[in-house]
């Protein structure tokens, strides 16, 4: 495993919140920059080429460092953004279907 992605796995076990703040609120400002660090790495993998495999150890520190309803949100943007491009450059979903 990359050892920037095991440092900040050991660091940031759990997205930390302000002390004294109940667990169901808002994650505090650095750990927000920390997921979104992670998640955008993960996503810069993946654009270069790289596989789901080849990313993994970036998947793992971008999913321990994020809320799990955050890693959904994400990958469902991701997915929008990449058919949004598709869109733009002529993909016909409903021809698509019947090819």
């Amino acid at each position: 495993m990359n050892i920037e992605v095991e440092v900040l796995i050991q660091h940031w076990v759990s997205m930390p919140r302000e002390e004294g703040v109940k667990a169901s609120q808002f994650p505090n400002k650095e750990a927000r920059y920390q997921c979104w660090d992670a998640r955008d790495k993960y996503w810069q993998c993946l654009d270069n080429g790289g596989t789901e495999e080849s990313c993994k150890e970036l998947r793992s520190g971008y999913e321990s460092l994020c809320s799990a309803s955050w890693v959904k949100h994400f990958d469902r943007k991701r997915e929008y953004l990449i058919f949004k491009e598709q869109m733009k450059d002529g993909y016909d979903p409903v021809e698509a279907k019947k090819s």
